[in-house]
């Protein structure tokens, strides 16, 4: 897209997507009104689990979001800001419902000193307790499904 200079009134309104280690994902910067199906529509197609990662960058505040079976999973926190996460810190509470992302981000602190950055750490937890890949080297060499949303 020419680094959306070609297209600048149209790069908000665009989406990349595609499958890796059985996720399906979309990543956009804006959602149109009715863009997505409800819980209900998702379960009709066998959807199970989904994960939401929401990122205001002018402000560094990334949300997560967990669903597994229709609810969602959490432990009554409210959205969790990943800024708030510290290194050697639980950003979840201990033996709840997320701890096991609190458990892969220790893990991810003691095998990869290299990480310094704690949006690096918690998104390799997220990553390595969720089990979802994203095809970085696809997304580095532009090979990634795009599209415009359909609509007005």
């Amino acid at each position: 897209m020419d680094s959306g200079r070609a297209h600048w009134d149209r790069q908000w309104k665009s989406c990349c997507f595609g499958q890796a280690g059985g996720w399906t994902f979309l990543l956009h910067h804006e959602t149109p009104p009715g863009a997505f199906a409800d819980k209900e529509a998702y379960a009709a197609l066998g959807i199970r689990e989904s994960v939401w990662l929401t990122a205001t960058s002018a402000k560094a505040i990334y949300t997560f979001d967990y669903v597994r079976d229709g609810r969602r999973v959490a432990d009554d926190m409210g959205a969790v800001e990943l800024i708030w996460y510290e290194h050697g810190r639980a950003p979840f509470l201990r033996g709840g419902e997320l701890d096991f992302v609190n458990r892969a981000l220790r893990r991810a602190e003691l095998d990869h000193p290299e990480l310094t950055s704690t949006f690096e750490l918690y998104f390799h937890a997220l990553e390595e307790s969720l089990g979802l890949r994203l095809p970085r080297r696809d997304f580095a060499e532009g090979e990634v499904l795009a599209a415009y949303w359909a609509g007005a």
